[in-house]
């Protein structure tokens, strides 16, 4: 028992007192301490539909978990805003990150090529006044030990691929000047989904330095993050790289590029399993 204990605590120490040493002679052989490959994601698996509003999806992605529920409300066409995300996140997430999030987000939602316009007008109303859809997501972050705007951007394209909004008949005359009242304004109880044809998903990489290079990672583990020499936050959907965050220097390009194919490779997963929840 005295040489297992000995290994142990030689380990930690090298851990604690080496780190980026202790970290390397796994790293150099393509795993991390508990014998992940350094390419490999977290588990991600979905439950749609089931969080009321008019979709809504619960994601669980390694130690994060994140619901998402959409409300719906009609509207007047107009040029502001028509998704809106509100985030409320455990104790163990900063407002930092969660302002952050945020910020994502809103720059995909007002993405004119990703969510066009046209997309939320009420079906219906086209003879009359045209009324447009505002869609509210209630994020909530349930458990946040992994990285929370992965899950968040995921949560919140499937909960709005799970979107069915109803047909609207508005009883109220173009040149009518008067406003609309809530009498003139009959919901149908037959729903259409949102015609989308993206499905934003969010990735973190990060690049470990040593003499001989660097090393990209996937989903390393907290105390690995804290020894990296450069983190890189993507948004892609099927096509595209939408949105490319650096915090550090990407000395070769062709990391990039590794980068976006395991991201795209990601995205084909992801949708793989939406597509097996919707089935089931």
């Amino acid at each position: 028992m005295l040489p297992q204990q000995e290994f142990t605590m030689g380990e930690e120490w090298f851990k604690k007192c080496l780190p980026l040493e202790y970290y390397d002679q796994f790293i150099q052989e393509g795993i991390y301490p508990d014998g992940r490959s350094i390419s490999s994601f977290a588990p991600l698996s979905f439950k749609l539909g089931a969080w009321g509003g008019v979709g809504s999806a619960l994601i669980r992605q390694g130690g994060v978990a994140v619901s998402c529920r959409v409300e719906a409300s009609l509207a007047l066409t107009h040029d502001g805003p028509l998704i809106t995300p509100e985030i409320e996140a455990c104790a163990s997430v900063s407002q930092m990150e969660i302002n952050d999030i945020t910020d994502i987000l809103n720059k995909l939602f007002t993405n004119k090529a990703l969510f066009p316009r046209s997309v939320f007008l009420a079906k219906g109303t086209d003879d009359t006044i045209p009324l447009t859809w505002e869609l509210s997501l209630h994020i909530q972050v349930l458990n946040s030990d992994g990285f929370v705007p992965d899950a968040v951007v995921c949560a919140s394209s499937a909960a709005l691929s799970n979107v069915r909004l109803p047909k609207v008949t508005l009883a109220h005359a173009k040149e009518d000047e008067s406003p609309i009242q809530r009498e003139e304004i009959t919901v149908s109880k037959e729903t259409l989904p949102l015609d989308l044809t993206t499905f934003p998903v969010a990735l973190t990489f990060y690049l470990f330095r040593n003499s001989k290079g660097d090393k990209v990672l996937v989903d390393p583990p907290r105390e690995l993050v804290q020894q990296c020499a450069t983190k890189v936050s993507m948004v892609i959907d099927s096509k595209d790289v939408l949105l490319l965050r650096t915090r550090g220097v990407i000395k070769d390009d062709q990391l990039l590029s590794s980068m976006i194919a395991l991201a795209e490779r990601r995205h084909q997963s992801i949708m793989d399993v939406l597509r097996d929840g919707s089935n089931n």
